[in-house]
């Protein structure tokens, strides 16, 4: 980007100064088209008149002078009424337009040929300063019937209020002359006006810039000020015919305010305050723009012009010269691009005062119109590479950001793996005395004494707490494998209200606040299972941080949706916090709320505060609902769970409870095989007191050794229960090695794995799975599915 930008700079002012070397050479190419004589046999040849009589008083006696003529060169004063007379002869009248044509000739004038007033009217009476008359390009059409063969007298009168003088005087055939004037006055008039166009058009480019990125004050101070700075070029052009004394108070107004932005500009990219700086610039602006407007209305304003002009000047020679310290970081050719643009707008600065005061030749032309675009083209090139290099290391800095995001999130990914690996294992250890522990107490609840049962309550309460931490991380594994598919029906929400209060009333109750649910008849469009785990998780939660007051559960109508609200008057969550605690291993460290922690430690009299998993899930099992959650908190007051789920006009049937019989199973032949002693005896206990024949095997290859003895296709096995994850073996493979030999045979997948890869293996399966930790009613309601 840098080395385009650069090229593109380049180019603009290698055209720039071709213009300006064209415009410099422009009075050289018209005197050698002026001075050519045609062939013998053509046109009459161009006649150049290079002396004349010259007198400021017709009473008194001419003098001759050569052309051009300086008033002020040879010792006069620029201002007044000049007269010159000069004589040309021709040797046949010409019978074609002609012209005459100057390269400098004031602008108030008397022109006579041959006695005839041919431009201009009489200076008699007239008062030069008041006419302000000022050298121009003149081109004065001649009828042949003017000129005559022999001797024609030319006669021009002139008044100056500056720079008085007259250049060399072209005569001749019009067609043969026209061509010069019109290369003359496109090189001196319009060339710099269209160079200062030009500049416009970047100025306003850097605007723009300026405008989308109003950080670059810079580039919108120096876009202003090259507007400013070409427009009053520009009017320079516009207004030198005739210019009203307030139009001049204009232009100098604008010069002004240009030349005080271009020191705001140089402070500015000195990157320095300067405060005492700043505020004499601020008052000078303003005493030099109340002088312009007081000049204008006095008709002093050449006298104010005069005075100012070196103030100004001196002004921005001052505030330029500590830029040159700041372009240190520059390479070599840019440096002397910037001093050769400042020093050259200096001099051409000086050069016009000194030519706008009447100390140069007639000849002279104000050189800013063209310094200027090629300076600030300079300056603007090397702002935009500024600003290009910026951009780039911009660029540079994303994309180095970028990499170190990318590589942050690849080290994120794999430290969430390597949890997910940790909790897997972990979980799946855990399972397993876990599911021997459940299955036991349910046994041992049954045949103790009334006596026992209290003790063997609060084991069994206990054994409770870990089966719900290991079901929260399972219920987060299925989430992340995305095996979690909603299956949307009608729930009616009593039904729904009454098991949470039947499972969380007793911790409430112990706890001493109340668990209260609004009766309603609302049924909702959700999956039940799914629906049934937010309300818990969210009235779970709000039991646990409640100590004092209580908690509500409402349904409100809200249009076509139903609002599901948990009130409680906890200790609330602070606004900062009210994100953290959606997600998973976050809990508050106190129970004020103020710090979000991995986990929390203490106990609240309720038992265990959990892995922090609960809202994590509740989030992610709404989001996968489509159903919008929302939570309002209030410090010390409370807070406010709520769920939007869209209403159901009616609703389906409960489903019939699993029977009590005390021997379900009787007679039916089970096959289990699981590789865990512990869990073995214990599902072995927990079958055959329902009535089953079981068979149990630690591995695939027992397994294998009994189904030989046995003839095929007949192998005697009503359900196989066979764990997933087997030492030397998968569940799969024991599932193919048993229907090879006995056909279909109905299967129940018991598992510990909460892997994402695992569980959506398993999901895709089409088995019948159960999780493990697992108690005795989910173990007989798995079967009695797995049985059809």
């Amino acid at each position: 980007m840098n080395t385009a930008a650069a090229r593109l700079f380049a180019a603009v002012l290698s055209l720039l100064a071709l213009c300006g070397l064209l415009a410099s050479l422009a009075p050289a190419v018209a005197r050698a088209e002026h001075g050519k004589l045609p062939a013998e046999g053509h046109a009459p040849p161009v006649i150049e008149l290079r002396e004349a009589l010259f007198t400021h008083d017709l009473r008194t006696a001419p003098v001759p002078v050569p052309l051009p003529d300086t008033w002020s060169a040879r010792g006069l004063d620029d201002t007044g009424i000049g007269h010159y007379r000069s004589r040309i002869s021709l040797d046949t009248a010409p019978t074609t337009m002609w012209a005459l044509c100057m390269a400098r000739l004031s602008d108030v004038h008397e022109v006579r040929l041959n006695g005839w007033l041919v431009s201009g009217s009489t200076l008699e009476h007239i008062d030069p300063v008041v006419a302000g008359g000022h050298p121009t390009m003149q081109w004065i059409s001649l009828p042949p019937h003017l000129l005559r063969a022999g001797v024609n007298h030319v006669e021009l009168s002139v008044a100056h209020s500056s720079r008085g003088g007259l250049s060399t005087v072209m005569i001749g055939p019009a067609a043969a002359m026209a061509e010069g004037y019109l290369t003359r006055l496109r090189l001196s008039v319009m060339l710099p006006i269209w160079l200062n166009v030009a500049g416009t058009a970047l100025a306003v480019f850097l605007l723009l810039i300026w405008w989308r990125r109003r950080s670059e004050r810079l580039l919108g101070s120096f876009g202003t000020l090259w507007v400013l700075i070409a427009a009053c070029n520009i009017a320079h052009y516009n207004m030198v015919d005739s210019a009203s004394p307030l139009a001049v108070a204009a232009l100098f107004g604008l010069q002004v305010v240009s030349g005080a932005l271009l020191c705001r500009s140089a402070m500015v990219l000195s990157g320095r305050r300067h405060a005492v700086a700043a505020g004499i610039l601020q008052i000078s602006t303003v005493v030099l723009l109340a002088m312009a407007v007081w000049g204008g209305l006095t008709d002093s304003l050449e006298d104010v012009r005069a005075g100012s002009y070196p103030m100004v000047f001196t002004g921005v020679a001052l505030s330029l010269m500590p830029l040159w310290r700041e372009t240190s970081r520059l390479r070599l050719p840019l440096r002397c691009a910037l001093a050769a643009a400042v020093v050259g707008s200096m001099l051409s600065a000086l050069h016009d005062y000194l030519y706008w005061r009447g100390m140069t030749s007639v000849m002279d032309a104000y050189w800013l119109p063209y310094a200027l675009p090629v300076s600030l083209a300079i300056v603007g090139g090397v702002l935009i590479k500024r600003l290009v290099g910026a951009l780039h290391q911009v660029e540079q800095l994303n994309a180095d950001l970028e990499r170190r995001v990318i590589e942050r999130t690849e080290a994120l990914q794999q430290a969430n793996q390597a949890k997910t690996r940790f909790l897997t294992a972990a979980s799946h250890d855990l399972r397993q005395p876990v599911v021997t522990i459940g299955l036991l107490i349910d046994l041992m609840r049954e045949q103790v004494p009334l006596a026992l049962r209290p003790m063997t309550d609060r084991v069994n309460e206990a054994v409770s707490s870990m089966e719900d931490l290991l079901k929260g991380l399972l219920d987060l594994s299925r989430l992340d494998a995305g095996t979690m598919r909603p299956r949307l029906q009608t729930v009616a929400l009593q039904p729904l209200f009454d098991a949470i209060a039947s499972h969380d009333g007793e911790t409430a109750r112990r706890k001493g606040i109340a668990l209260r649910f609004r009766p309603t008849r609302e049924a909702v469009l959700s999956d039940p299972v799914m629906l049934e785990q937010i309300l818990r998780n969210l009235v779970s939660n709000a039991v646990r941080y409640t100590e004092s007051g209580g908690v509500l559960v409402a349904a409100r109508r809200r249009g076509e949706e139903l609002c599901i609200e948990v009130w409680d008057t906890g200790h609330g969550i602070p606004a900062a916090h009210q994100r953290t605690v959606f997600e998973e291993f976050v809990q508050l460290s106190d129970q004020r709320g103020e710090r979000p922690v991995a986990r929390q430690s203490g106990h609240s009299g309720d038992g265990s505060r959990g892995l922090g998993l609960g809202l994590s899930i509740v989030q992610r099992s709404a989001t996968l609902l489509g159903h919008r959650l929302q939570l309002r908190s209030r410090q010390d007051h409370g807070s406010c769970f709520s769920i939007l789920v869209p209403r159901a006009r009616t609703h389906l049937p409960q489903p019939i409870s699993v029977s009590g019989d005390a021997r379900p199973l009787a007679d039916l032949r089970l096959t289990v095989v699981e590789d865990e002693p512990a869990v073995r005896v214990a599902l072995r206990a927990r079958l055959e007191a329902w009535g089953a024949v079981v068979e149990t095997h630690d591995g695939l290859t027992p397994l294998r050794r009994s189904l030989a003895a046995r003839p095929r296709g007949h192998v005697g096995i009503d359900l196989l229960i066979t764990d997933h994850r087997l030492r030397g073996a998968t569940g799969i493979e024991v599932i193919e090695a048993v229907r090879r030999y006995g056909g279909p045979v109905p299967v129940l997948v018991i598992t510990g794995d909460t892997a994402p890869d695992d569980i959506a293996l398993m999901a895709a399966s089409g088995l019948q799975v159960l999780h493990k930790p697992f108690r005795a009613d989910a173990l007989l309601a798995a079967i009695t599915r797995a049985l059809g």
